[in-house]
């Protein structure tokens, strides 16, 4: 059961790893993904700041 965890993290971390180039840049998907959550938060926090109740 433990060794099956382990096998989907190891599997979700390689998936994360992956590299594609885009117009010349290239990102993984960790640095993707973490954009996205950066991203969302500031967003959240301006939106509160300027249209909060």
């Amino acid at each position: 059961m433990i060794s099956d965890f382990g096998a989907l993290l190891s599997f979700t971390l390689q998936a994360f790893s992956v590299e594609f180039t885009i117009y010349g840049f290239t990102f993984s998907f960790w640095q993707v993904f973490l954009f996205s959550a950066v991203s969302a938060i500031v967003g959240r926090i301006l939106w509160e700041v300027f249209f909060g109740d």
